[in-house]
């Protein structure tokens, strides 16, 4: 409606001078709004309330009507945008962009330093093109954007060091013991709705990791039992010794929810929480996260964020409007990779997917020497590849992916596909909606192109995702990962688990289960206004660090 308004605001200033009083009458105003005698005097209203204009109705037939238009069409949009940006929408900020062009890109530029004082002052900041968010329970998804902010709204019983060490976080001590962990929760942790958090809320979410039917499922599988045995502690039982078992708490799939849920509509809700930022609002377009004023550990230092979900044009617009903005690389624990499944209906054979494999890892190394590695543990490759002739091979393979937010991930999806393309080989690609339910495409795909984080240290990294990865259960059916499940519990049995985990991820690589491409990293734009931005090993990057320059 707000876009109606400015269109007959538009209309007016064509016929009408601004800021001066106008006598005219009812037909004149029909002719200039190109609409019926009827609508005049709703427009004309509607355009009153918004205090664009000031109208005074004409009494009697015989008498004009006085017209003041007190607002510009650039003014009006200002108003509007700055409206909009305050609740993280950019919707109705690209339609106005497309029909007003170079007045609405002005109007952009004065909204978002309005905002930009505004936020300073209210301690706020809004961050643009945030990927989009289907769910933050902790236990459904696998995906980046969705567990960086589960992070930031719950903690988790254990926390690591950046050298990957254990640290307190819920639970403050903990004992190891063969196959029984003891935990102690800290005291006087507030929830997001003011109780007290107790130790059957801790129970019941680890509960929910065992019996939850998310993507990590596999892993919890070694509990035997939780029991709170105290108002304080609780005790861990599993089914077999597992060294790994302490990380596991600390990975963010971990974190502890509630059975509390607070809801947005239909559409939204997010269990209750105790981390830095409690979800204030949550529609289709953005995220708004509010301070959580009785955290017990570090308090976040900015008391909103507002998570956008604006499209790629609104990105490059936002990015232009901002010159000073600054760009960071940080490398991340993530690797880029890709894995095959063996299907009945595929157009592709074995043997030519090995050909393809072997060429894909060669080229590798000319499209990003410095950021291609060679297994899980981000080793760099060894041998130089030399500038070799396409392969000239036939057939059609069928690439699954996730649909990229993050620009160098579109880069080297795009590359991959080239190169695919590049030796004959005809290639479909087909978009993975919501790669946390990566069956989906399990029977429709001969490959899936995805990026996972790989937790430290190294040695469990490589336990969790041989156990859970996204890559590793798409390429096996219910048989097979029954079995592999079964080698990695032998593994983490044996005398030397890191060692051999470390040889079942080298026989997946020889036997073309899975081709690592590239480790990952970060790249963030940010104001110079905004400081604190700190991106962990992870990828994770803190909000609760964030802070807004005066």
């Amino acid at each position: 409606m707000n876009d109606v308004n400015l269109r007959h605001l538009d209309q007016l200033l064509k016929h009408f001078e601004i800021h001066l009083s106008h006598s005219i009458g009812l037909g004149e105003l029909e002719v200039a709004l190109c609409t019926s005698k009827r609508n005049v005097s709703i427009v004309m209203r509607k355009l009153s309330e918004q205090g664009w204009i000031e109208w005074i109705p004409a009494v009697g037939r015989s008498n004009p009507s006085k017209l003041t238009i007190k607002k510009s069409l650039q003014q009006a949009i200002t108003e509007l945008l700055i409206s909009e940006l305050n609740k993280g929408s950019f919707k109705l900020v690209s339609r106005l962009v497309d029909l007003y062009g170079s007045t609405a890109v002005r109007a952009l530029t004065l909204a978002t330093e309005h905002l930009n004082q505004t936020n300073e002052s209210s301690n706020a900041v809004l961050i643009a093109s945030y990927p989009w968010v289907n769910t933050i329970d902790p236990i459904k998804t696998f995906r980046h954007a969705e567990l960086h902010i589960a992070k930031s709204v719950y903690d988790v019983l254990l926390a690591q060091s950046p050298d990957g060490d254990l640290m307190p976080s819920l639970a403050h001590d903990w004992v190891m013991e063969d196959t029984r962990m003891t935990l102690w929760l800290r005291p006087g942790v507030y929830r997001h709705d003011g109780e007290l958090l107790q130790v059957q809320d801790v129970v019941w979410s680890i509960r929910r990791l065992i019996e939850g039917n998310g993507p990590i499922k596999e892993l919890w599988q070694c509990v035997e039992r939780v029991d709170a045995v105290a108002p304080n502690c609780l005790v861990i039982t599993l089914k077999y010794a597992n060294k790994f078992f302490p990380y596991m708490l600390a990975m963010s799939n971990a974190s502890i929810v509630c059975r509390e849920q607070q809801s947005f509509g239909d559409k939204y809700s997010y269990h209750i929480g105790t981390g830095p930022f409690k979800i204030e609002h949550w529609c289709e377009d953005s995220i708004q996260l509010r301070a959580h004023k009785d955290y017990f550990s570090t308090r976040a230092l900015l008391e909103r964020v507002t998570l956008s979900h604006a499209d790629a044009d609104m990105q490059n617009m936002i990015s232009f409007n901002c010159p000073s903005d600054q760009v960071e690389v940080q490398s991340i624990s993530a690797l880029f990779y890709l894995t095959y499944r063996e299907r009945a209906d595929s157009n592709i054979s074995r043997d030519t997917w090995r050909q393809l494999a072997d060429y894909i890892h060669q080229q590798k190394q000319l499209h990003d020497p410095i950021n291609a590695v060679e297994s899980l543990a981000f080793d760099p490759c060894k041998v130089r590849p030399m500038i070799a002739n396409a392969l000239s091979l036939t057939g059609k393979i069928v690439l699954a992916e996730p649909k990229w937010t993050i620009p160098y991930l579109i880069r080297n999806s795009q590359w991959l596909h080239n190169v695919i393309r590049s030796t004959g080989v005809e290639l479909e690609v087909v978009i993975v909606s919501n790669i946390s339910n990566r069956h989906l495409v399990s029977e429709l795909a001969d490959i899936l192109l995805i990026e996972d984080v790989i937790e430290t240290p190294v040695d469990y990294g490589t336990y969790e995702w041989l156990s859970v990865s996204t890559g590793l259960r798409f390429s096996f059916d219910r048989f097979k990962m029954d079995e592999h499940q079964a080698k990695i519990k032998r593994a983490i049995s044996g005398e030397s688990p890191s060692s051999e985990l470390m040889e079942m991820e080298r026989d997946l690589r020889l036997s073309y289960t899975y081709l690592p491409l590239f480790s990952g990293y970060e790249e963030m734009s940010r104001t110079q206004q905004v400081r604190g931005v700190q991106v962990r090993n992870t990828g994770y990057s803190d909000f609760y660090r964030l802070w807004v320059e005066q």
